[in-house]
This record gives C-alpha cells, sequence and structure tokens, in this order.
C-alpha cells in the first residue's frame, strides 16, 4: 500500500537529511511569542497572536514552497538551504493564490454556519415546541453539511502545494492535479489520511498541553469554577495543571520546538514521498 510504502522512503530521506528537522523547527519558532504572551497576559496574549496569526498567511506559502522542494530533493539524494530559499520564491506567488482561496472557501462556510444558527436560534427562542424541534433539525443537518463540505474540500485539494512545487504547476492546475490525484487513488489517499489524521491528533494533543501550562490564567479560572455542575470535572483538571515557572517555560518552548521539528519534517518528507508514489507517471499528457 502506497501510504504505508512512503513511511519507509520518508524514512530514509530524512535519515541522509536531517536538515529537514532543522527548517520545520525553525518555522515553529513564528509561535512561541504568542505562548509567552499569552503567560504574561491573555489580552496582550490575543493581540499578539492576532497579529502573528496574520504574518502567517504571507509566511506559509514561502515555508510549504521551500520545505516540499527540499523534501522532493531529499528522496533523490541530498537537499541544502539553498533549495529551500529557491523553491519557496519560484512558487510563492501560486501557492499564496491557492492558499487565500482556501481561506475564502473557509469564510464563506463559516458564514453560511453562524447565519443559519443565528436564526436557528432565533425560530427557537420565538416559536413553540414543534417549530423548535424543526429549527434544531434544520441547524444540525445544515451544520453538518457545512463540516462535510469543508472536509470534502480539503481531502480533494491537500496535495495542490506538491503538485505545484514538484510538478512546476500554476496554482489553478494544482488544484486540479491534486482533485484528481486523489479521485484516481481514492484507497491510499484514505490510508494516507487516517496516518497523517493521528499524527495530526497526536501532536494538537501537545500542543493543548503546551497551552494549558503556559497560561496560568486558565489554571485561575478553573480554580474558580471547580465545584458543582457539569464543567465541575474539567474545571478540576484545569485547576489541578502544575505552576510553570520561568525555567518551565524554557524548558516547554524548547520542546515544543523539538516536537514540532520532528513532526513537521517528517510529514514533509512523508507527504511528499505519499505524493510522488501517486501523481501520474507521465504528467505532461495527463489531463486532471
Amino acid at each position: 500500500m502506497a501510504a504505508l510504502q512512503s513511511i519507509g522512503t520518508a524514512a530514509g530521506s530524512l535519515r541522509r537529511n536531517p536538515v529537514l528537522f532543522v527548517v520545520a523547527a525553525a518555522f515553529s519558532l513564528v509561535q512561541l511569542p504568542s505562548a509567552f504572551a499569552q503567560a504574561v497576559s491573555p489580552l496582550i496574549g490575543s493581540i499578539i497572536s492576532l497579529g502573528f496569526s496574520g504574518l502567517t498567511i504571507f509566511i506559509v506559502p514561502f515555508f510549504l514552497g521551500g520545505v516540499l522542494g527540499m523534501a522532493n530533493e531529499a528522496i533523490d539524494g541530498r537537499t541544502s538551504l539553498g533549495t529551500f530559499v529557491s523553491e519557496g520564491k519560484t512558487h510563492y506567488v501560486s501557492l499564496l493564490v491557492v492558499y487565500f482561496s482556501l481561506l475564502a472557501v473557509n469564510l464563506v462556510l463559516s458564514f453560511v454556519g453562524v447565519f443559519v444558527s443565528v436564526f436557528a436560534g432565533i425560530a427557537i427562542l420565538g416559536s413553540d415546541g414543534d417549530v423548535s424541534t424543526v429549527a434544531l433539525a434544520v441547524l444540525g443537518v445544515v451544520g453538518l453539511a457545512v463540516v462535510l463540505t469543508y472536509l470534502a474540500v480539503v481531502f480533494v485539494v491537500q496535495f495542490f502545494g506538491h503538485a505545484i512545487v514538484i510538478d512546476d504547476l500554476g496554482a489553478v492546475d494544482g488544484i486540479k492535479r491534486s482533485v484528481s490525484c486523489v479521485r484516481n487513488n481514492l484507497v491510499s489517499v484514505l490510508g494516507y489520511s487516517v496516518i497523517t489524521g493521528l499524527g495530526g491528533l497526536l501532536a494538537g494533543g501537545f500542543a493543548v498541553v503546551i497551552s494549558l501550562l503556559l497560561t496560568p490564567s486558565l489554571r485561575h479560572q478553573g480554580a474558580a469554577m471547580t465545584g458543582s455542575g457539569a464543567g465541575a470535572p474539567a474545571a478540576s483538571t484545569l485547576s489541578g495543571l502544575p505552576t510553570v515557572g520561568v525555567v518551565g517555560m524554557v524548558a516547554l518552548a524548547v520542546g515544543l520546538v523539538l516536537v514540532s521539528g520532528l513532526i513537521g519534517g517528517f510529514f514533509a518528507a512523508y507527504s511528499t514521498a505519499f505524493y510522488r508514489s501517486i501523481r501520474p507517471t507521465n504528467p505532461e499528457t495527463t489531463t486532471p
């Protein structure tokens, strides 16, 4: 199965090119100012996080192009930071266009979900039980449709970056190539998605724990809420988190960077190896 075979290919490229871990770890440094600001003040942390989120929108396409270019080169032999810079610059515009397009789709779907939720809430508050039930049912159906639509879009276009960088395609052709690869290798892509999804859950869980430890205000809120009620177990968990000093914060930050580097480097190599195994053998003559 391509999803499992690509793990070995990725591991081999990473053994030859540990610099991929370094690049992925360096990218995670962008997240640290927000994390430390949250530890100082939730308000300051929110402002800084918002600013860095806006900045990240323009950084991600360059990083994506660079790291995928390095991963592609690493599979065939050796790679270097020069490849990261050149590939990031070469494909930046195409990747940025697709990135903003996906953000627009996400915003539209979010707007639809909020719009339906508001009107369903109004219908529930101003009607009898039968209408409330119908409104809840409609809300549930629309909410499920929005989530499934979002997941479907992410699923079929997840290789747009690989297509743009590895096959040197433009934004539109990159999306078409991704959709074509997914459609023609559905079972393999499902297996790949399960593997990466599990990895994402583990990484996300680690990030949540680090965030909780670096945000003392959450512990204070948990202590204030501890008692009876539905939220008591969660509040008790928050209030029971250990207090982290300056040394602990630095250690957590270092741990976050190292783990992010390991996961990011592996995912870059793995996703590239997998895409190369499902891409058309003769891209020039294969139509999406």
